[in-house]
């Protein structure tokens, strides 16, 4: 009921088109746009999250993620990081659209419900942000999705790993070979909120995959039972 009155005082857009949206579980798109959406449905690697077809052999790994050093367990990808995804996923990270947290968040719930694993998880763990970034963005992109995905799952989240000091620079400002280096030593783990635990860390996008092994690898040796990852973009 508040839902409709919110509609006709501040009818909602699609935020691609423009076109109003009229049905309650329309979060974002309207059915034409999301038609388009790169989600990933189906079948998926269970290594890396990405969309493979029915009829694959193997779905341990994928002509993405074959030959690739992975650290964490398996992934889940609400969808892949490309077209209308990526430019959904831009405007929640850097132009403050935190609203879209509760679709991105329903979405990647609802593929995480799909996994034998998600019932074992004690634990969701955001991928810190430097401080600069949040000062200039307001908030962490990882830990609203955290914060989304603990209400959605009924799951605690915790902010077990932080930044070590070392200076880094953002991701997206490097090369390949420079991402894979860059994070290396960045992250900290707190023992006493992982150890013997099952975590699953959070993160807005899977791209080369060097952040979420090396805080994988921080958590593994803080005592973290097994890290498995999700993230909104693959």
């Amino acid at each position: 009921m508040l839902l409709r009155i919110l509609d006709l005082l501040y009818p909602r857009e699609c935020e691609i088109c423009q076109a109003r949206l009229t049905a309650p579980e329309l979060d974002i798109l309207c059915p034409g746009c999301d038609a388009r959406v790169e989600w990933i449905e189906g079948r998926t690697c269970r290594r890396c999250g990405w969309g493979i077809a029915d009829d694959a052999e193997d779905d341990r790994r994928c002509p993405e993620c074959d030959g690739k050093e992975i650290a964490f367990k398996s992934a889940v990808a609400a969808g892949r990081y490309a077209g209308y995804v990526r430019e959904l996923v831009q405007r929640f990270k850097f132009r403050r659209q935190v609203h879209l947290a509760r679709p991105f968040g329903r979405r990647l719930a609802r593929r995480l419900r799909e996994t034998a694993w998600l019932e074992g998880i004690d634990l969701l763990v955001p991928v810190p942000t430097p401080l600069g970034r949040i000062l200039d963005r307001r908030y962490s992109a990882a830990e609203v999705m955290a914060m989304r995905l603990s209400s959605e799952l009924e799951k605690p989240w915790a902010r077990a790993l932080t930044l070590s000091g070392r200076a880094r620079a953002s991701q997206t400002e490097l090369s390949g070979a420079e991402r894979l280096k860059n994070p290396v030593g960045a992250f900290k783990a707190r023992p006493k909120r992982v150890r013997d635990r099952l975590v699953l860390l959070v993160d807005d996008v899977l791209t080369t995959g060097a952040t979420a092994n090396e805080c994988t690898r921080v958590l593994r040796d803080a005592g973290a039972k097994q890290v498995y990852l999700a993230v909104i973009g693959r």
